[in-house]
């Protein structure tokens, strides 16, 4: 699964919790253009995008992944974030599972059970 988190002393800590959690986890934290051409080339079989911080960045790349067929194929979830954050993820992109990071290896299982990965 591919992990998108604007913040590179903290996202270290975010993937090794995904792999105790069983996750083979790829992470980015710089480069939301990146991110999609990661994506594109090797479709992860989840992504998920923190809100916490730049969550524009994050919300962009799912819309530039949307623009995409292979894109479109790949599920994402969002997690944290405020209320704000939240609010402009779910208008850009409606129906786009947002969930507590607590809440997101569940969110992951879920996504990629009923995406057959």
């Amino acid at each position: 699964m591919l992990l998108l988190h604007w913040n590179w002393s903290e996202i270290i800590d975010l993937a090794a919790e995904l792999q105790h959690d069983g996750w083979d986890v790829i992470t980015e934290s710089d480069d939301g253009v990146r991110a999609v051409q990661m994506a594109l080339e090797n479709p992860p079989a989840a992504i998920a995008i923190s809100l916490r911080t730049a969550p524009n960045h994050g919300r962009d790349v799912a819309l530039t992944l949307a623009d995409h067929v292979e894109g479109q194929a790949i599920p994402i979830v969002f997690f944290d974030g405020d209320d704000r954050a939240r609010k402009k993820v779910s208008r850009a992109l409606p129906g786009a599972m947002i969930v507590d990071w607590l809440n997101l290896p569940t969110a992951l299982e879920k996504l990629t059970a009923r995406a057959g990965r």
